[in-house]
């Protein structure tokens, strides 16, 4: 992106990231620019909730084109429409059932689907340590694997990090993501930069997920201290409505506002104006669903591609209904938080 590369001449294009978005505090926490850097540069401060250098910048600028937060990215991205291109909104639910899916169980659907189909090699995907509760990016090479992944990630959005090397030895991939790593992706398709290129090529199918905010790690401390139970207890956490709802190995259910816990969202989801991932090849979220489905927008034709390819073989259960004024609600709610 020229406009991005002539925008502060005197800088390497570290130093306008930092000077442009880390000093400013608006980092999306995505890894975009950690994963398009051919000379390993980058590394993530979890302290500083953003990258950090530890090798010399070698002025390649692929880390400008990929980053969502950098003023000439922000500027091509319509804030204001909450729905983004479509060719297709639908309810849908996995056909196989389990305790794990979030709801509807889409997500897990399309990605068996792209697996068992060999439409993909592999797919990219954050797993959980279920242990302590913290995410971590994980490459799913079989759909069995898939259900051990299922669910929402409400602390990380860390997937594209080890984008560069899953990639070394497959013909196609799957990701999926939050509305930033979607919108670095996005930013890499369009980039005419060779080592963008070189990296985004081998993503066929990009999974963007509705998105209000995440939170930083801190989040699990603060949880575990409320509800007087070590992490390993937890078996599922759900932000619904005005709630965290938190589900306990022993059955247990118990709840937390969600205004309780405001001071753990990351920074950077402050300066973030897209809810339903518009970058997608496809976006799944629970907001304006029919009861136990997912709200599905096939976005290009790999997306409706990959939907239609889940249905025909019996993977998923698609319906109309969709309520899209209950999606743009919540979408212009976020805009409205975040200064848009």
């Amino acid at each position: 992106m020229i406009e991005v590369m002539l925008q502060n001449p005197g800088l390497l294009p570290i130093q306008e990231l930092e000077s442009d978005v880390w000093a400013k505090n608006i980092c999306a926490g995505c890894r975009g620019c950690i994963s398009v850097c051919p000379a390993g540069a980058l590394t993530f401060d979890s302290a500083l909730g953003r990258p950090n250098q530890i090798t010399p910048c070698i002025d390649c600028k692929a880390c400008l084109d990929v980053c969502p937060r950098l003023p000439a990215n922000a500027r091509i991205m319509d804030a204001t429409d909450i729905i983004g291109p479509f060719i297709r909104i639908k309810n849908a639910r996995s056909k196989q059932s389990s305790a794990r899916f979030q709801k509807g169980g889409a997500v897990t659907a399309l990605l068996a689907a792209a697996l068992d189909e060999e439409l993909v090699d592999c797919a990219l995907v954050m797993g959980l340590d279920r242990w302590n509760q913290l995410p971590y990016p994980r490459v799913v090479r079989d759909s069995r694997e898939l259900l051990k992944c299922a669910g929402s990630r409400y602390n990380s959005n860390s997937v594209l990090e080890p984008l560069a090397g899953a990639l070394k030895d497959v013909n196609a991939m799957a990701l999926v993501g939050t509305p930033c790593a979607v919108q670095a992706v996005g930013l890499l398709r369009s980039s005419s930069n060779e080592f963008a290129d070189r990296l985004v090529k081998k993503v066929r199918f990009t999974v963007g997920l509705f998105c209000f905010e995440a939170y930083d790690d801190s989040l699990i401390t603060e949880i575990t201290a409320r509800l007087g139970v070590p992490s390993w207890r937890i078996d599922k956490m759900n932000a619904a409505g005005s709630e965290m709802q938190v589900s306990l190995r022993d059955g247990g259910r118990k709840s937390i506002p969600l205004s309780e816990l405001a001071g753990h969202v990351k920074p950077g989801c402050r300066h973030c104006s897209d809810f339903t991932s518009k970058m997608a090849d496809i976006s799944v979220g629970s907001v304006g669903s029919a009861p136990g489905m997912s709200t599905v927008i096939s976005r290009t034709e790999e997306g409706l591609g990959l939907l239609e390819i889940a249905e025909e073989i019996g993977f998923l259960e698609v319906e109309d209904g969709v309520n899209v004024e209950a999606v743009e609600k919540v979408g212009r709610l976020k805009l409205k938080r975040n200064g848009f």
